[in-house]
C-alpha cells in the first residue's frame, strides 16, 4: 500500500475521522466494539501467563478479522515534538516506517488545540502473519507505544491500547456478530468501555 492509497482509502472509509486511534469509537460508534485483553477487565499483565493471554486473545482477534497473509497497515501517529522520543525509537525498531500525512492539529481541532500542532502519521504495510507481531502488540500492551493495524480488504481497524483493543468494522451487522463471538472478552459495562 503507497502513501497515496492509504490516505485515499482512509478519506474514502473514514472521512468523518482523522486517522487517530483514540477517535474512531467516538465517531463510528455503530460500528464500534472493544474486547479486553485479560480476564475481569484486568489492564495490564504481571507475569508471562498474562502476556500470554493478552497476544492469544489479540492474534485469534485479528487473524478472524482479516486472515493469515493478508495485508494490513500497520500504522501510528506522533505529534512533531515525539519524533525524539524513546516510543519513536522503539517504533522504528519494529522496521521501516513511511510518514505519510502530517495533520495540523490546531487547523483541524481548533476548539482543542490553541497552538500550532503538528501529528504526523506512520504506515508500514506487509502481510499478517498470527504471532508475527508479538513484540509490538505487547509494547503496546504495557502502554510504551501506540499503532493500529487498518485492512482495506477486510474494511476495519484494529486499534489494540493498554487493556484491550477497539475494532472498527464496516457494518453494525457484523460488529454485532463479532460481540456475540467475543462476548466472554466484552466489557460488562453498558458504554462497552
Amino acid at each position: 500500500m503507497t502513501e497515496s492509497e492509504f490516505i485515499d482509502y482512509w478519506n474514502k472509509e473514514y472521512k468523518e475521522s482523522l486517522p487517530i486511534n483514540h477517535e474512531l469509537k467516538m465517531v463510528y460508534p455503530d460500528r464500534w466494539f472493544r474486547i479486553h485483553s485479560l480476564p475481569e477487565s484486568k489492564r495490564y499483565a504481571e507475569n508471562e501467563d498474562e502476556y500470554k493471554i493478552i497476544l492469544d486473545r489479540q492474534n485469534q482477534l485479528i487473524n478472524d478479522l482479516i486472515g493469515e497473509e493478508s495485508e494490513v497497515a500497520i500504522s501510528f501517529g506522533l505529534y512533531r515534538w515525539d519524533s525524539t522520543n524513546d516510543n519513536y525509537k522503539e517504533l522504528t525498531d519494529f522496521g521501516e516506517f513511511q510518514k505519510v500525512l502530517r495533520i495540523d492539529l490546531q487547523k483541524e481541532r481548533p476548539e482543542e488545540y490553541e497552538d500550532e500542532t503538528y501529528f504526523d502519521i506512520y504506515v508500514k504495510t506487509e502481510s499478517w502473519k498470527n504471532g508475527s507481531r508479538n513484540e509490538i502488540l505487547k509494547a503496546i500492551a504495557d502502554d510504551e507505544i501506540r499503532a493500529m493495524f487498518v485492512s482495506p480488504s477486510k474494511k476495519c481497524v484494529i486499534a489494540p491500547y493498554e487493556g484491550g483493543v477497539d475494532v472498527i468494522v464496516d457494518s453494525t451487522e457484523k460488529r454485532d456478530r463479532l460481540k456475540a463471538k467475543y462476548v466472554d472478552w466484552l466489557s460488562d459495562r453498558e458504554d462497552g468501555m
